[in-house]
């Protein structure tokens, strides 16, 4: 076992690396710039708790692995389980979706609650110490061995105290504002390029109070607007229920239509949706927060994983190395997915091997590549995204469009796409040929009757099935 490793970040990704690194270091240090609260309360290096959150089926089962009792208690404390396909008034963009159920479940909740829950876990091992008020700020290196991170060089924030906390393994879990590349340049050693997928969109969100009954005709526990690119509509929203009987309202916009961060403003926009049922919601609920915005959502991607010689001690891990779009709800997931990668390299490598790095980084990209691969071509379908990567061949769009207008009323293609959208199974399973053949054929019909029998489209959902 080896003695001490230091994690920067107590966010998810810090918190589930901490938590497989107990098996095989005897002293983990978490720092974060932050003070760490004890209950769910919110944090500034977090602004995005204000906006909503997903935890989808294979998070939830990696949290549970990593912290057996997770669930259990995420419930007891408020978190929505729910079938968003059958739960949820979802409108893609070829229509609105059927309640069908998918078989795949989702935890909506605060952030907060998220963390806290994880945080307070984390705390009652006897081998993980979290320090608050602790700024890194570069990795340290022994004179003697300047060739490898011996730890990490940080500050306490108030104090301004210097702290030198010497490591076998450092792991960035910074998250999107990581110094990494910055602190490789600055010892000599190899940066990782970049990848950039960025379709220009933001998020405005607000926070109600949920009214205590609703009107008979909205049986919907979330809903779900996509925008429509080819018919000029810009600007999507969610509305998601949170513990204490709350809602979060969330506007999300593309190609550089961000959505107002005035309350006025917010609420004009809630109508201009493709379907007013947001601006009821919101209509029915009580206000209970300014509206909260942000721009920072591209998709980046920090390609350690072609380092010809990573830097022996130092690991990035999730969100350092890979961020999303946040509206497709993969940031927990890969997160644990990361720390997976993690362990799996720890019980194959030996640390000190001169591979490990590089093995890590390897096992660690292809545990995320199918969630880079979904958000980034989603973003791809907007006007004026910026790119590193190529455009989307004319069959793969098609095939994407297809699945969206297959799974709106073919319960089958929806049993089989759902577990790819939530990370249970490989974007490969998708071109199974029966499945394949029958998206594409339901893509093609879809398609063609839009052409030649155009409907407008209903301003409210479906109703959804007694049964």
């Amino acid at each position: 076992m080896q003695n001490h490793a230091v994690v920067i970040g107590a966010g998810m990704s810090g918190l589930s690396a901490a938590r497989v690194l107990e098996r095989f270091f005897e002293k983990i240090t978490v720092l974060d710039r932050d003070d760490l609260p004890e209950g769910p309360t919110a944090r500034a290096g977090v602004p995005q708790a204000r906006h909503v959150h997903a935890l989808v089926t294979r998070g939830a089962q990696e949290l549970e692995a990593l912290f057996p009792g997770f669930l259990a208690e995420y419930e007891a404390k408020g978190a929505y389980r729910l079938d968003v396909s059958y739960d949820g008034a979802v409108l893609r963009y070829p229509g609105w979706q059927q309640p069908l159920r998918s078989g795949c479940t989702a935890y909506l909740a605060t952030r907060d609650l998220t963390e806290s829950i994880v945080r307070r876990r984390l705390r009652e091992s006897g081998r993980v110490e979290i320090l608050p008020r602790t700024e890194a700020t570069g990795l340290y290196v022994r004179p003697d061995a300047p060739g490898r991170a011996a730890g990490v060089l940080a500050v306490q924030r108030g104090s301004g105290t210097n702290l030198t906390l010497p490591a076998d393994l450092v792991v960035d879990a910074s998250g999107r504002s990581s110094k990494a590349p910055s602190w490789l340049a600055s010892l000599g050693a190899e940066v990782p390029r970049e990848e950039v997928v960025d379709c220009h969109s933001g998020y405005s969100s607000r926070w109600y109070e949920a009214p205590e009954a609703l009107p008979a005709d909205c049986w919907w526990k979330l809903v779900w607007l996509d925008p429509s690119p080819e018919e000029n509509h810009f600007v999507g929203g969610v509305l998601f229920p949170v513990e204490g009987r709350r809602w979060i309202i969330t506007l999300v916009g593309y190609a550089k239509h961000y959505p107002p961060s005035d309350e006025e403003g917010f609420f004009r926009a809630l109508g201009a949706l493709r379907s007013p049922v947001l601006q009821r919601m919101a209509e029915l609920g009580r206000p209970v927060s300014p509206v909260y915005s942000s721009r920072a959502n591209q998709n980046r991607l920090r390609r350690f994983d072609k380092l010809a010689m990573p830097l022996p001690g130092f690991v990035a891990v999730s969100d350092s190395v890979c961020t999303f779009n946040p509206v497709y709800g993969q940031g927990m997931t890969v997160a644990t997915l990361s720390a997976r990668a993690l362990e799996s390299t720890l019980e194959r490598v030996s640390l000190g091997d001169p591979g490990f790095e590089r093995v890590f980084f390897g096992s660690q990209q292809r545990a995320l590549r199918d969630a880079w691969s979904l958000a980034t071509s989603a973003d791809m379908r907007f006007p004026g995204v910026k790119s590193d990567l190529p455009a989307p061949s004319r069959f793969a769009s098609f095939f994407g469009d297809s699945i969206l207008r297959t799974m709106n009323h073919d319960a089958e293609v929806l049993r089989r796409v759902m577990p790819v959208y939530y990370m249970l199974k490989s974007t490969r399973s998708l071109f199974e040929p029966d499945l394949a053949a029958r998206i594409l054929l339901g893509g093609a019909a879809g398609a063609a009757a839009a052409r030649l029998h155009p409907t407008p489209l209903s301003p409210t959902p479906p109703p959804r099935p007694a049964t």
